[in-house]
């Protein structure tokens, strides 16, 4: 019988020739992860990076082919709502991190984040300096990002950490919305999802 070399993305049973479970993309990690601290904000959160609300910890995937690979993060913020009165605001502020074979850097988002919304309102004040009556209410649909990660090596080890906060960017009034302050925010969830990519084999094997 002829000898033949194949790519390692191939497999040779008995004569037959098969593909290898790495030689398509899979998932290699989905998962959802609840907000833990979603509420009233009752005081200022003005020192960043302010109150955890998402905290994943360190996700983790074993490339367990002969291959590298490279692996597409979707990262699916759920809705998020949130609350602020005169003359405050109100932001949120993510971050994922990721390295191979080492453990990521804390996203902790004082200095960069991936992602940020909020709102912030301001429509005066009266004589007495006591701000006017004045609320708003934001309600943000879901929303994705993606990434490409790696390449991730043989027996190689990726690893992700997401976090996501709520800050109340200074300067901070007490007596907003005419000394009836009410602020809140809400992250919801985040799911995230890693899949896994093959690549082009440079040595055949026979």
């Amino acid at each position: 019988m002829a000898e033949v070399c194949v790519s390692q993305n191939f497999s040779i049973t008995a004569g037959t020739l098969g593909i290898q479970p790495w030689s398509i993309p899979r998932h290699v990690h989905d998962d959802v992860y609840a907000s833990t601290a979603d509420g009233s904000i009752t005081s200022a959160l003005t020192t960043l990076p302010g109150r955890l609300l998402i905290d994943t910890g360190v996700i983790t995937w074993t490339n367990p082919s002969p291959l590298p690979a490279n692996v597409l993060l979707r990262l699916q913020r759920g809705p998020r709502n949130w609350q602020v009165s005169n003359p405050n605001a109100v932001q949120f502020r993510d971050r994922y991190t990721w390295a191979v074979d080492e453990d990521p850097r804390i996203p902790d988002t004082a200095s960069v984040y991936t992602a940020a919304e909020g709102t912030g309102i301001d429509v005066g004040a009266q004589f007495n300096g006591t701000p006017f009556l004045g609320r708003y209410w934001e309600w943000s649909d879901p929303s994705l990002c993606e990434d490409w990660l790696g390449p991730v090596g043989p027996g190689e080890e990726l690893r992700l950490h997401y976090r996501c906060y709520v800050w109340t960017p200074p300067p901070w009034s007490n007596n907003a919305n005419n000394n009836s302050p009410e602020h809140s925010a809400y992250a919801t969830n985040v799911r995230i999802q890693m899949i896994a990519f093959p690549t082009q084999d440079g040595d055949m094997v026979g």
